[in-house]
């Protein structure tokens, strides 16, 4: 009996020590959904520990004074979960804002975990088609952040520090739509952004082109039109030749009739003279005549 006893233990002991080992090999972690949280959001806590064993939770302020604690017990796969919430203004009470620690136990392990609570760095607006209708299901990209806008069109993007962005909305049939924009503690709304559908691009297409259409059909008509009117000057431009020749013809005319009674002006200035000598003529052959008659009658 004695060496039976003597030949289990060894067997006894080794099976301990390899129900043990799971145990001892097991190690405590514990991660957050983020590394960054803003007044009023919820922290996600997640890790691993020992199958079905409770896990204590800690939130720790800056100063290493404990705001939160809670406790949790491991799945049948080691895993847990559990958050802590958020003041949705601080500081409130010793909720401050800077760096925390989260920190796990199991026994004598501990893991911990840092995170940021800082003011909400916040981008919004909203996205609307031609009509003024929401556009749901864009993706808006501010920097390396993203969201998607609600049925709404609305979208709030956070970030984790301040600065200068560029915003990116982006949607199948859309023209892609890009802006900067400065984001600052707090929620910085860019308000209404309109995007332009294909649709919507290629009608406005056909309406420039009905229009440059209907501006060349206007344009031949005015070159039509310039035309009669050169056709009609230059008939008048003739007609003004002609006219010009015409006048040309009777000046030389006037300058004819000019040299005419200049002449006939010399012709009667001689007349006078003419005219004494006959009447002096006539005047001696009466004279004469008398005197004839005279000597006839003696």
């Amino acid at each position: 009996m004695q060496t039976r006893t003597i030949t289990l233990l060894p067997s006894f002991f080794l099976v301990l020590c390899l129900l043990a080992a799971p145990v001892m090999a097991a190690t405590l972690t514990v991660t957050t959904d983020a590394d960054t949280y803003s007044p009023g959001d919820t922290i996600s806590v997640s890790g691993t520990a020992v199958a079905n064993t409770d896990v204590t939770i800690q939130l720790l302020n800056p100063n290493g004074q404990l705001v939160d604690i809670t406790y949790v017990r491991s799945g049948s796969d080691g895993s847990y979960s559990t958050s802590f919430k958020t003041p949705s203004t601080m500081p409130t009470g010793q909720w401050v804002l800077g760096t925390y620690t989260v920190k796990a136990f199991m026994g004598t392990q501990t893991a911990t975990k840092t995170i940021t609570i800082q003011q909400k760095i916040a981008v919004t607006g909203k996205v609307v088609d031609s009509a003024g209708e929401g556009v749901a299901g864009a993706t808006v990209t501010v920097g390396t952040a993203s969201g998607t806008t609600g049925a709404d069109g609305s979208f709030t993007v956070s970030l984790s520090a301040e600065g200068t962005y560029t915003l990116k909305v982006t949607k199948t049939g859309y023209y892609t739509y890009t802006e900067t924009v400065t984001a600052s503690l707090g929620t910085n709304d860019v308000g209404t952004i309109q995007l332009t559908s294909l649709e919507d691009k290629i009608a406005a297409l056909e309406s420039e082109v009905g229009n440059l259409t209907e501006s060349l059909e206007t344009a031949q008509s005015d070159i039509a039109s310039l035309k009669t009117q050169v056709q009609q000057l230059q008939a008048i431009t003739t007609t003004v030749t002609q006219l010009q020749s015409t006048a040309n013809s009777l000046q030389s005319s006037v300058n004819s009739l000019q040299s005419s009674v200049n002449a006939l002006q010399a012709t009667v200035a001689q007349l006078p003279a003419f005219y004494a000598l006959a009447f002096i003529g006539i005047i001696i052959a009466v004279i004469a005549v008398i005197l004839v008659y005279r000597k006839i009658a003696k």
